[in-house]
């Protein structure tokens, strides 16, 4: 028989994460969007090709992957569904940075532009997936 105060337990935890996955939504789309103006300036002007530009991107980045776990354990620790195309976004981000990653190599020349478009990409998906909710 459970206990009532693992059930409450679980529920402050359900809350809290729903709230983090909220918030961390916004950073995961101003992350991205930043990530993809600061690229797109680098790709026409050398002064802002920068060590820092690599960092950030790596961050907001990560903050995709960070976003996509809370979320998936958000879900399994409630009952809430948040529908299948939530899902096919966050999951279609991860796609998306492994493919930029990908190609990092084929568009030397161009790489700037490559995360300019593709960091454009990620955070389009995030106000989609934002939409749904």
């Amino acid at each position: 028989m459970p206990r009532p105060f693992l059930l409450a337990s679980e529920a402050v935890f359900a809350a809290t994460l729903a709230g983090f996955h909220d918030w961390f939504s916004w950073v995961v789309l101003f992350a991205n969007a930043g990530a993809g103006v600061w690229s797109l300036a680098a790709h026409y002007q050398q002064r802002f090709r920068r060590w820092a530009l690599w960092a950030f991107i790596v961050l907001a980045q990560t903050s995709v992957f960070a976003q996509v776990i809370v979320g998936v354990v958000y879900e399994n620790r409630s009952s809430l569904d948040p529908g299948d195309l939530h899902r096919l976004y966050g999951f279609a981000a991860i796609a998306g940075v492994a493919i930029l990653y990908a190609y990092r190599s084929h568009l030397v020349d161009r790489r700037e532009l490559l995360y300019a478009g593709g960091s454009f990409f990620l955070a389009g998906l995030a106000i989609r997936a934002m939409i749904l909710t």
